[in-house]
């Protein structure tokens, strides 16, 4: 019988509010966040051993500690069309979008298939406590928790990625081979983007608790050891400098209309007579020169609250079911109950301003509803009888009836 059967679940503990940042933590070898920040992130891979003591721990008084999910949920999660997922078979390769009856999966101990399963945080409370751990990089930067589950020889592949990722082993054992090679050509013959050409550099087996920090480009292949080996990755996303500037035009210019100025049109009183009609006439590009500076729309601040807005969207396969209550009943709540985001709800913060959704949600709000969504987004929580002031056309009121924000019981 294999050890997964065994095993009691990990149970991860939330990430404390204010989190220090320049002591020492297990999680990242010792280091501080802040010099791991400075001398590894988005610069160069981190091994650390025991990432997470409690499997060491636990492991040294004979009671071996397996996944915080077990198979049978993940292959569960698996059969819900709200949930991404993905079935990786290899020899040969082949590739499988879900949702899957679970009758169609692999058995745990049938070897080389891989499924992946996206947004876990949004699926399992102890997927959204690992996230939480990572709080010390920026929100915007932050894409998802993906859960692999593998059989013994399961992988996608050599392959690399363009974000940053956290590589946290929960179950069974997996042999992580890495190249910082320059050649990332992909192989066009097959349905999968894997290298055409890895040269290992490094190679490592990862047992439960351990972790693996890669940066961007870092070519790696991940082989399940174990029948049900699970592997947790954390990633974080980066945009191309084309779509967040596209973004914030195309946001910027539906911010527009709100200007009457801008209604009027175009006089040229002092064009004179031209030999050369066929030129844009100088003074239209006078004019509008002058009307971007007096909006301001030559400096990057005119730019950030429709980036801002555009990096607090939610995934697109995010889904949200709202409850409509009154606003005394809301009130009520929040007398009695923490209201916190959904797990899938994005928040982010430019100055004062807290964009939720891709929504501004406290432009022209009184204060105490402001003070209520700093707090949402600063410490994921706003306290019961924090927020019973708030008045009936409140944001607050509007996402719950959204499902954007939620109560804790």
């Amino acid at each position: 019988m294999t050890s997964f059967y065994l095993s009691k679940p990990y149970q991860p503990p939330q990430a404390p509010q204010t989190l220090l940042l320049g002591h020492p933590w297990a999680l990242l070898g010792g280091m501080s966040p802040e010099k791991f920040m400075k001398d590894y992130w988005h610069k160069k891979p981190l091994l650390v051993r025991g990432a997470i003591p409690a499997f060491n721990l636990a492991k040294k008084l004979n009671e071996p500690l397996g996944s915080a999910i077990s198979p049978a949920e993940l292959f569960k999660l698996a059969s819900n069309e709200d949930v991404e997922s993905r079935l990786i078979k290899s020899k040969p390769w082949s590739f499988t979008e879900g949702p899957f009856k679970q009758k169609s999966l692999p058995s745990l101990e049938a070897r080389d298939w891989t499924l992946l399963l996206q947004g876990m945080e949004a699926r399992h409370p102890a997927a959204a406590k690992v996230l939480s751990w990572f709080r010390f990089i920026p929100d915007a930067r932050l894409d998802d928790l993906m859960i692999s589950i593998a059989g013994p020889g399961g992988g996608v592949g050599p392959h690399f990625d363009s974000y940053d990722v956290f590589l946290i082993q929960m179950a069974g054992r997996r042999r992580w081979r890495i190249s910082e090679q320059k050649d990332l050509s992909l192989n066009p013959k097959l349905p999968l983007k894997i290298l055409q050409n890895f040269t290992v550099e490094q190679e490592w087996d990862l047992e439960p608790g351990d972790m693996l920090y890669l940066p961007p480009h870092v070519a790696h292949d991940g082989i399940a050891l174990n029948p049900g080996c699970q592997t947790w990755s954390v990633g974080f996303r980066a945009q191309s400098y084309k779509e967040l500037l596209q973004e914030g035009l195309w946001r910027l210019a539906e911010s527009l209309e709100d200007i009457p100025e801008l209604e009027k049109r175009f006089a040229d009183p002092k064009q004179r007579a031209t030999h050369a009609a066929e030129q844009l006439p100088e003074e239209i590009v006078r004019q509008l020169k002058r009307k971007l500076q007096d909006l301001k729309l030559d400096q990057i601040e005119t730019f950030l609250p429709g980036i801002a807005a555009y990096l607090s969207e939610p995934k697109p396969q995010a889904f949200f079911n709202g409850t409509e209550v009154s606003l005394s009943e809301f009130i009520q709540l929040l007398t009695q109950h923490d209201l916190t985001p959904h797990p899938q709800t994005r928040l982010l913060a430019l100055g004062k301003t807290i964009f939720c959704n891709g929504e501004n949600m406290t432009s022209g709000q009184p204060s105490e509803t402001q003070k209520a969504w700093r707090l949402l987004a600063g410490k994921k929580l706003l306290k019961a009888g924090k927020g019973r002031k708030i008045e009936l056309d409140s944001t607050l009121l509007e996402a719950y009836h959204a499902g954007w924000l939620v109560f804790q019981q």
